[in-house]
């Protein structure tokens, strides 16, 4: 695999080939670029075109056409630079109170963490610049969860902490909630005692899947975004994430003390149909203790990760043979010691990743992308889409990224 040098891109000039024009129409396809009609809205946003995140400090957008990370920045001959590498940086792409970047109606949005508590919502120019605020929608006294964008409205999830007079410690309510985003007016769809207690498991622009943890265990249901009517449902066990969602059903992994199998949800039927179950997942893994989780269904079968502490591996269930493959990926990648973590995003040719170097202390966060076709043929031609530049900790590093410097 090799490392691509870092390039200061200046993400205006990439977003102005297509929006400086004459007529009104050519703006409007532009903007569509960056819009989708259902964006989940947490650690990144993809969205039909690219992906916005917050990566090792910096606002950054990752163009599926040329599967380059630009710098959300519109500074010429700017390096770049977060406020970890220099406190005085003045890069728009460096801002470090916000998070949770989205596309909507030709701006960029995102949260800011206000320094008495709550957050309010910022909107900006797509370049970056020109932050605003929109108003606060969360209060001193809540902690946002995540959310949803369904067209001009985002539903979301908030803790709320409601103290009683005779209870030494406050009480936490977890909060359903719809906002409008183009008038700010939000009003609450329903509420469950404890922290956590509602968490939202994923969908499509017409509906989602949401789980609700009460005293006699998790209870599932399907909320309608339109009439903004939920139904239950019944699904094994306790529920993690559900991908591959359309109007029949969907897929999800779910266990009892951890996700452990891989079912199919079928609207019509109400049937649960087991898709790996846990035997299988136990089989091919090696060990009794284990996570299951599902990153992609796809023609040639279901794509997930088996891990526990650090030994991650990517697994494939072939569609035609109904056999567990395991792939390479997690065994070949930059340095031996690397760890396979997370997924970023996901589109029709491949998948951006995240994978951590753990040194004593201290780790190094890497962001890579391979396509389909070679992750499923072992062929692991990874492209680096972002190499850090410091250790988490805040050690710099040099261009074979090794660390500079003894560590203490």
């Amino acid at each position: 695999m090799k490392r691509r040098h870092f390039i200061s891109f200046v993400f205006v000039l990439i977003l102005c080939i297509g929006m400086i024009g004459c007529g009104k129409e050519k703006k409007t396809t532009a903007s569509d670029k960056f819009q989708s009609d259902y964006m989940e809205i947490g650690v990144g946003t993809t969205v039909e075109k690219g992906y916005f995140g917050v990566i090792n400090g910096l606002l950054y957008y990752v163009d599926f056409e040329t599967m380059n990370a630009v710098p959300i920045c519109n500074k010429p001959d700017c390096r770049h630079i977060s406020w970890m590498e220099d406190r005085n940086t003045k890069c728009n792409a460096a801002n470090t109170d916000i998070w949770n970047l989205f596309p909507y109606k030709g701006k960029l949005y995102g949260f800011r963490s206000l320094a008495d508590g709550g957050s309010e919502l910022v909107v900006s120019d797509l370049d970056g610049s020109n932050w605003k605020s929109k108003g606060m929608f969360i209060k001193a006294e809540e902690s946002f969860h995540e959310g949803v964008v369904v067209k001009d409205q985002m539903f979301y999830l908030k803790d709320v902490a409601l103290r009683e007079e005779e209870a030494a410690e406050p009480e936490l309510e977890t909060v359903m909630c719809m906002l409008d985003l183009d008038t700010m007016k939000s009003r609450e769809i329903c509420r469950e005692r404890g922290t956590f207690s509602i968490q939202f498991l994923g969908g499509t622009k017409d509906y989602q899947i949401y789980s609700v943890k009460g005293e006699d265990g998790v209870t599932c249901y399907q909320f309608d975004y339109k009439k903004e009517v939920s139904k239950e449902i019944s699904l094994y066990d306790i529920p993690g994430r559900i991908i591959g969602a359309d109007e029949t059903g969907f897929y999800y992994n779910s266990g009892i003390d951890y996700p452990s199998a891989v079912y199919r949800y079928h609207f019509e039927t109400g049937e649960n149909e087991v898709f790996v179950s846990k035997e299988e997942a136990k089989a091919a893994y090696g060990k009794d203790v284990f996570s299951l989780s599902l990153w992609d269904v796809r023609e040639e079968g279901i794509l997930f990760k088996i891990w526990y502490g650090e030994d991650q591996r990517l697994f494939l269930k072939e569609a035609d043979s109904g056999k567990l493959r395991q792939l390479s990926l997690s065994e070949e990648l930059l340095k031996e010691d690397f760890v396979l973590n997370g997924m970023l995003f996901k589109n029709e040719e491949g998948l951006g990743f995240e994978y951590t170097q753990y040194l004593d202390m201290d780790q190094i966060n890497w962001y890579g992308y391979i396509s389909w076709e070679d992750l499923l043929s072992d062929e692991n031609n990874v492209k680096v889409l972002i190499e850090p530049r410091m250790t988490s900790r805040g050690y710099p590093l040099d261009e074979d990224g090794n660390v500079i410097g003894a560590q203490e």
